[in-house]
């Protein structure tokens, strides 16, 4: 190993550093230009909006447009699945639901949701009747209140009273709205009961008592905190079913009442969206993007049995004001399907249709070249025949059927163009983010001469780069919207940031002196190196086929398999042909060959991807077993081999006291998972909810962390040099423990496993089988990552572990939970790669830091830095926001914790050099 001087390594020290903050920086500058808000603007429409016809022709607006119900309750059912009312268990569990819509007294509609399928947005698009921007997805833990046009905000200008109870995010998204309210957060998931108890308590009042209202909302959750946690197909499902059946009995009873006083009411159940077959959603699967709407009191009913009616659920909206007699919102772009729930005279039927089409073509009209749509034309031809009918005194009939259809295809047609061109992105910051990732890539790659470069040489590069965007802005002018305005102070400091990182850029770009892809000059032959060299930047490639972004595990299981069967046939060789260390040879062989088989069963632990997620896999069998004995085996097993490595790897002082935490810990996990009725329940331990268990498990993390505060001022006494090591063993075991509270029963071996992976590894390098074994740690994190389930579809994100032992919506605790379950084996494999890598070279720890730390981000900073490209030239892709849209927020999100982990070590790095300094 190459001995690099102190300031060169504290150089590298401070350019790594440098480097995480560009990276975050881009990171952050592309998904604001990539994902804008997507409204037109947020103007209020108001009565003057509502047209008078064209021509001479005189239209009684006032009696064409009044209100067709005086009241409106709208129920929504978080993650109501299409299947849960059409399916078996829907006919079984929901009686009264299934009855009124077989008889004919309730219209059965499939709504079809849009991307992305979480719950703010989807309020968003049932209120606004607009596509909220897919950067919604990350807002949906942190909402604002809409600004723009609503049908809430309509209906309380009219006069409407509302109120309403649940899913406490429409009180953020409306805060001024509604004149009674009781909210419950939506992000609690482990709540089953009580979330959903607080909203049927009020019903009853609400219907018998205080019916002084005119539009009642009702947000129902227990179904998807269900999903969340035990998947769409436990016996819960059925329970919350019948629970939400009971409900829509009751409110059904007293609309038929009012109904039959005159006082018309109609009442919608729907779903905000779906529920994945893994529980959770956010994806663009069927089952995702497929949910009912259902409606009770209208005049006429039309269930059709060749197939039911397809709505979006962005025609909500607008139907919604017509039902009330309101202005529709201004940036509307739904139709309307009253046909579907009323029998309308054709006067008032042409009209709304007349009024829809106007309010949709005022948007229509701002597109370029719009004069050439065929939508355009029919949109012509209907308010010809709509004149036409008009001006002739008997009103044929034979007209309407042409007028109908010219109307219903010019909104059809100009809705789906509405849909796909609404959307801005800002090609400035997004040229800005790419280029700066680009640098941050060639400084990784570079090797730094240790003087400073010539200014000439500095201002060259300024020159280039500043070139650079603005070529590349003119060949998207025509797409730019500008939001760097020097008038907004956030615009200011983004535009002086992109500035003095752009000079620094500059001046490191003109100091590299040549690059090493990746690899040293002790590289020794084989499949590591080529791995190394190209593996990144192949697998960065293929993200810009759907295919390989949907399967991406299988290009990483490929890679592994490719690298533990080279090494096996290196290691055979060896042991074939040379009598030197044989027994080591064999054991590293036999080794190699238990991990193969490893791989091929833990790969089925939880099927992955899109094409095979539905396939069995060995979670879903162990989860069906009603004995629960399977999973309580598993569960046992990962945490006695977690027990064991700590006690071989751990302090030899303080076994018996080690090992009295771990398994005081371990029996905290095993009840956690009690509690869910995971695994067998233990004879005689009294009922409880989970959450005192999980604080115990807290505490002894408080513990641990004493324990290694004492240590450090034992280790400050006695020898300095192992304050990385004890401080690196006491994250890598914090880190493992929360992992492990956090992760399924059934996931949690992963943790011992990935540790043994990376012990084999380790055994392997310290051979001298390779220089850049490194690569084997990034694999086998990437590798388990996908071994837990996880995937590039938002729907596999395992929202209920953000909620472990918390009893009550805290965003970063929740967040940071989240995160640490999502991306426990990326960031256990590279704590890992630095831990062995000490043990190794005990000496100059922090260049042995500052080496693999560079190669670990130049891993994560390239796949993005590609990947940035390819999306933005994949921008008008069919598949962009149901795709490419989730990996970018994935790689994002990555790419961000890694670059943490990265930055703690670097600190540690350098408190070393100052302790080792100081002791000089």
């Amino acid at each position: 190993m190459e001995i690099i001087e102190k300031k060169e390594m504290d150089r590298n020290i401070v350019i790594l550093l440098y480097i995480i903050f560009v990276g975050f920086l881009s990171i952050a500058l592309f998904l604001y230009g990539f994902f804008p808000l997507m409204y037109y603007d947020n103007t209020i429409a108001t009565q003057d909006n509502i047209p008078e016809f064209i021509e001479n022709t005189r239209v009684k607006i006032d009696t064409l447009y009044q209100p067709i119900a005086k009241r409106l309750i709208i129920m929504v059912i978080d993650a109501l699945r299409w299947d849960f009312i059409t399916g078996s268990i829907g006919k079984i569990a929901m009686p009264v639901t299934s009855s009124l819509i077989s008889n004919s007294s309730a219209s059965l509609l499939q709504t079809k949701v849009q991307l992305p399928t979480v719950t703010m947005p989807r309020i968003k698009a049932i209120t606004t009747g607009m596509i909220p921007s897919f950067i919604d997805v990350v807002l949906n833990f942190g909402s604002k209140p809409v600004t723009g046009d609503n049908v809430l905000l309509q209906a309380k200008r009219t006069g409407y009273k509302s109120v309403f109870y649940g899913d406490d995010t429409w009180i953020t998204l409306f805060p001024s709205i509604f004149d009674r309210y009781d909210g419950t957060t939506s992000f609690f998931v482990t709540d089953f009961t009580e979330v959903d108890n607080n909203v049927t308590r009020h019903i009853h009042k609400e219907l018998y008592n205080n019916n002084n209202w005119s539009i009642m909302i009702l947000h129902y959750l227990g179904l998807d905190h269900i999903g969340h946690v035990h998947g769409p197909f436990s016996p819960l499902i059925k329970t919350k079913l019948k629970e939400m059946d009971s409900v829509i009995a009751e409110i059904q009873i007293k609309v038929q009442e009012w109904n039959q006083n005159n006082d018309s009411t109609l009442f919608i159940v729907c779903g905000d969206h779906g529920m994945k077959d893994s529980g959770g959603h956010g994806g663009s699967t069927i089952s995702e993007t497929t949910v009912p709407f259902i409606a009770i009191g209208g005049k006429s009913h039309k269930n059709h049995i060749e197939g039911p009616i397809e709505i979006s659920q962005i025609d909500i909206a607008s139907t919604l004001s017509v039902i009330l007699g309101v202005p529709i919102p201004y940036s509307n772009i739904g139709t309307i399907f009253l046909d579907s729930l009323y029998d309308l005279p054709i006067s008032k039927k042409l009209f709304i249709l007349y009024y829809n089409s106007n309010q949709i073509f005022n948007h229509f009209k701002k597109l370029a070249n719009y004069e050439s749509e065929y939508a355009y034309h029919k949109y012509l031809e209907a308010i010809k025949l709509h004149n036409a009918w008009l001006n002739i005194k008997d009103h044929p009939d034979g007209m309407t059927d042409d007028i109908v259809l010219c109307y219903k295809t010019a909104l059809k047609g100009m809705k789906e163009v509405l849909m796909y061109s609404i959307i801005k992105y800002d090609f400035q910051i997004i040229t800005i983010s790419i280029i700066f990732l680009c640098h941050i890539i060639c400084i990784l790659l570079g090797k730094m001469s240790s003087k400073s470069a010539p200014l000439k040489n500095v201002a060259f590069f300024i020159i280039l780069n500043v070139l650079s965007w603005l070529f590349v802005s003119y060949v998207w002018k025509d797409e730019n919207t500008v939001l760097l305005d020097t008038k907004n102070l956030l615009a200011t400091v983004i535009t002086l940031c992109i500035m003095i990182v752009l000079i620094i850029n500059s001046y490191l770009l003109a100091n590299i002196r040549g690059f090493h892809i990746f690899r040293s000059k002790k590289t020794d032959k084989g499949v590591e190196k080529w791995l190394l060299s190209f593996g990144s930047l192949i697998h960065a490639i293929s993200l810009a086929g759907t295919s390989f972004v949907e399967e991406e595990h299988q290009t990483w299981y490929f890679y592994w398999v490719t690298a533990l069967v080279s090494l096996l046939y290196n290691f055979i060789t060896k042991f074939l042909r040379s009598h030197y260390q044989q027994n080591l040879h064999a054991q590293i062989s036999i080794k190699l060959l238990l991990l193969l088989i490893g791989h091929r069963t833990l790969r089925k632990l939880n099927s992955t991807g899109d094409k095979y997620a539905h396939l069995p896999d060995i979670a879903g069998f162990l989860i069906k077993q009603e004995s629960k004995m399977g999973m309580t085996i598993v569960l046992i097993i990962g945490l006695v081999l977690l027990m064991w490595i700590d006690l071989i790897h751990g302090s030899r002082k303080r076994k018996d006291l080690s090992f009295l935490l771990n398994s005081i810990a371990c029996m905290c996990i095993y009840l956690r998972h009690m509690h869910n009725n995971m695994v067998i329940k233990i004879p005689f331990y009294p009922q409880t909810r989970g959450i005192f268990e999980v604080q115990i498990y807290w505490f002894l993390l408080i513990m641990n962390f004493v324990n290694y505060i004492y240590d450090l001022i034992h280790i400050r006494k006695c020898n300095a040099s192992s304050f990385l090591r004890i401080s690196l063993y006491f994250i890598l075991q914090m880190w493992i423990m929360i992992a492990a509270m956090l992760h399924q029963p059934h996931s949690v071996i992963l943790l011992p496993f990935q540790i043994i992976v990376s012990s084999v590894i380790y055994e392997i390098n310290k051979n001298g089988t390779t220089q850049d074994i490194q690569v084997l740690y990034v694999l086998a994190g990437n590798v388990f990552y996908f071994y837990q389930g996880n995937s590039n579809s938002l729907a596999t994100i395992d929202v209920a572990a953000g909620y472990i032992g918390v009893q009550s919506y805290m965003p970063f605790i929740n967040g940071s939970l989240l995160l640490i379950n999502t991306y426990a084996a990326p960031v256990l494999a590279y704590f890992l790669l630095i831990y062995h890598a000490i043990l190794q070279h005990p000496y100059n720890t922090p260049e042995i830091i500052t080496r693999f730390s560079k190669t670990c981000i130049t891993w994560r900073l390239l796949p993005i830095a590609i990947y940035t490209i390819i999306i933005s030239i994949q921008r008008h892709h069919l598949f962009v926001w149901s795709v490419f849209s989730p990996k970018l927020l994935y790689e994002a999100v990555h790419s961000v914790v890694i670059c943490l982990a990265v930055f703690v070590m670097l600190i540690l790095a350098t408190v070393q050099e100052i302790i080792n300094n100081y002791e000089r």
